[in-house]
Formats: structure tokens, sequence, C-alpha cells
């Protein structure tokens, strides 16, 4: 039986909480089926009933991304999904401080801005050119 394309892309946002572009770009690129594929792992790993609750597992999730420098924009759905597990802006605000300063600062820098999109959009963003001389 052929996947729904809307279908599955309604799927993909109602296990996350969020649908990132990469979403989409595996849904138009390489198919409904392939999609699929990637929410049928995604809930068979990292949505599972386990130990870990779902506040902690998506803390974890911002604590790696971070780490490795991720894009703003997708630590910002995970930002969200924890947020939406209840975390709050604060919790998430003292994580990007301790591992920032235990990895370096662009990913430091690279997880405030994040942060600053995510909590507060009316601070100017870090991750500009103020002067120039």
């Amino acid at each position: 039986m052929a996947v729904d394309l809307e279908q599955e892309l309604k799927r993909t946002t109602e296990l996350r909480g969020f649908r990132f572009g990469l979403h989409d770009f595996v849904a138009q690129v390489k198919g409904a089926d392939a999609l699929k594929k990637h929410n049928d792992a995604t809930e068979a790993n990292y949505l599972k009933k386990g130990t870990l609750d779902r506040k902690t597992k998506e803390l974890a999730i911002v604590v790696a991304c971070v780490a490795l420098k991720d894009s703003a924009a997708h630590l910002r759905c995970h930002m969200h999904a924890a947020q939406n597990a209840g975390a709050t802006p604060e919790e998430m605000l003292e994580l990007i401080e301790i591992v920032g300063r235990w990895t370096d600062s662009v990913a430091r820098i690279n997880g405030l801005e994040a942060w600053r999109a995510a909590y507060r959009p009316d601070v100017p963003a870090i991750d500009r050119v103020v002067e120039l001389k």
C-alpha cells in the first residue's frame, strides 16, 4: 500500500512536536516511503518508553546539539520539544552555559543564539556584525 505523503508529514509533526526542513527534504527527494521509514525509526528509538522521560531525552539532545555546533534552527526545534515536555527556558540556558564552557566558545555562542531566537527574539541577534572599523 502506498504511503500518503501529507499524512506522513502530519505524522512527523505529531510524533516530535515539530517538523524540520530535513523532514520535508526527505519527503520530497526520497519520497513518502523514506519519510515513513525515518518516522518509524524515530518512534522505535527516540520516542520509545524507557527509563528516561521525554524532558530528559530532549535536554540531552539539546546538550549534544550545542556541543556539536548544530544549526540554531535545529536547536530551536529540540528546545521547543524540551519545553513542551516540561523544561524551562532557564534550564536550557543553564545547560548551554555549562556545555559551552566544557566545549568551546563557538558552541556556546551558537547555543545562546538559538536560545535567544526561541525565547528572547526582542534581543538583537548574537550572530551579527555590530561594527567594523
